[in-house]
């Protein structure tokens, strides 16, 4: 195999047929599609219909999501989604929303979910987060 592929015994063989060059492109268009339309703000918005969007598989979507993050879709879908509450945080225009709208407004599907993510990244909860953010911007 030449040196560009991506592939190891112990992976799937879509992984095997999906070369850094192709993997990077796909990726690419993944991460344009999803920040251009805001697709990650729809809880419902899943590899599938991504991949149908795409006109590509679920497979070549997770293992191109895989192969340039060291991630799963949903770890990305989520990275976004935290991406945007922070700055939804950090913009005066949405200081009267409290911390559970801002992430059911970025996509999370509930309080729990929101909150497990936030802290799986920040190390805090939202809340608190939020209130050093105001600290800082005096608002």
């Amino acid at each position: 195999m030449g040196t560009d592929t991506v592939n190891t015994k112990a992976e799937p063989a879509y992984r095997s047929r999906l070369n850094t060059e192709k993997a990077n492109e796909l990726y690419i268009q993944i991460l344009e599609k999803l920040t251009r339309e805001k697709l990650y703000r729809d809880p419902q918005y899943n590899t599938k219909r991504l991949a149908a969007d795409l006109h590509t598989n679920t497979r070549y979507i997770s293992a191109a999501v895989a192969l340039c993050t060291g991630n799963n879709y949903s770890a990305l879908v989520n990275s976004l989604r935290l991406r945007d509450v922070c700055k939804m945080m950090r913009s005066p225009k949405h200081k009267d929303m409290t911390v559970e709208e801002i992430g059911l407004l970025s996509g999370f599907s509930s309080r729990q979910a929101f909150y497990l993510a936030f802290h799986r990244i920040y190390a805090c909860t939202p809340r608190a987060y939020r209130l050093q953010i105001k600290k800082e911007l005096g608002f």
